[in-house]
């Protein structure tokens, strides 16, 4: 396993390479809402359970799911553990937010919360994983989450960990429908194919039905909301909004088989190394952006996670004045850069 993995894509990449290889040699990788999060489970090709993982999201879960079933080298895994899963104490805190896997509708209130303060949530790599912090109108800062798995998993962490928030996000929350929990009642299955950085998601009642199968999409998470859309579990204005972010994005990671939060990690991480803030917020029409400073704006859109947005963001801009890239310092050589042979080391 471990020539997939590239530190550099960080928890979200690191996942979503051992999945593929996982897949290519038989194995099955599934989840299921639970009350509290989510369940993962890694089937050897006898149907047998070789790993099982539970955090906030399905994601992290699947990756919890990896480094049970021994696939992730420990060198690597104890830093995941460290840095890209959630504690149990966050699991259970974040669970009474929202529950059932749900952390998206969770985070907008908190960034939409901090935003009304004249605050700013800002998110970072830390380790491999990322950390949120947010500030207040004056520019303290209010409260920082643990590094953990993406962008959104930081921040809906960080809210459940802040008092102020928590409430916000309990009360704007109340009674609202959860898709999570509806797939919880009705025992469904989310079974996940990753092949050539894309993700393909079928959704299945206990009988074996599908409801949606072999739904494409460009990572675990934007592939399964993308299902249960074609599962008619999402409607109205929410789904409408994911199709037409979908539509217009200008990346299709078939083109490049890499799936969308292992290019947004390696933006982020460069970002991290140059000591660039990303800026994170929601607009009105519920798109998450990602913004950095520059004498302009600069910004990128995305639906579920700010990865995303970063991706969005080099595609459409100026990728050197994101980037800042150092010059090239050619060694004696001839040909080759020094920065070819770190990569060739690695």
């Amino acid at each position: 396993m471990a020539k997939s993995i590239r530190l550099k894509e960080d928890a979200c990449g690191i996942c979503h390479a051992v999945a593929e290889d996982l897949c290519e040699r038989g194995f099955r990788i599934v989840t299921y809402e639970r009350p509290k999060g989510i369940l993962a489970r890694i089937f050897d090709g006898r149907g047998e359970v070789v790993g099982e993982g539970f955090d906030i999201v399905w994601s992290p879960a699947v990756l919890a799911a990896e480094i049970d079933a021994g696939v992730v080298p420990e060198s690597v895994a104890s830093r995941l553990r460290a840095e890209g899963l959630s504690s149990d104490e966050d699991i259970e805190r974040v669970a009474e937010l929202f529950g059932y896997g749900r952390v998206l509708a969770p985070s907008v209130v908190a960034l939409n919360e901090i935003n009304a303060l004249g605050g700013r949530t800002v998110v970072r790599r830390e380790g491999l994983g990322v950390v949120s912090i947010f500030y207040d109108g004056s520019g303290n800062e209010i409260s920082r989450s643990p590094p953990t798995y993406c962008p959104t998993c930081a921040i809906v962490v960080n809210a459940a960990r802040t008092d102020f928030l928590a409430e916000k996000i309990k009360e704007a929350l109340k009674g609202a429908r959860n898709t999570g929990k509806l797939k919880y009642e009705r025992a469904l299955e989310n079974a996940y194919e990753v092949r050539g950085g894309g993700v393909r998601v079928t959704i299945r009642e206990r009988s074996g039905r599908a409801l949606a199968e072999s739904v494409l999409g460009c990572c675990i998470a934007y592939a399964t909301v993308k299902a249960e859309i074609e599962a008619a579990l999402v409607s109205g204005r929410s789904a409408e909004l994911f199709k037409a972010y979908c539509n217009l994005c200008p990346l299709k990671h078939c083109w490049v088989e890499k799936p969308m939060g292992a290019l947004g990690n390696v933006v982020l991480s460069r970002l991290s190394e140059l000591g660039v803030d990303v800026e994170v917020e929601v607009t009105a029409e519920g798109y998450i952006i990602a913004k950095i400073p520059d004498d302009g704006v600069i910004e990128g859109r995305g639906t579920l996670c700010s990865l995303s947005a970063l991706t969005n963001m080099l595609l459409r801009e100026d990728a050197r004045k994101i980037l800042k890239p150092s010059p090239a310092k050619w060694s004696a050589r001839e040909g080759v850069s020094d920065e070819d042979k770190r990569a060739e080391a690695e």
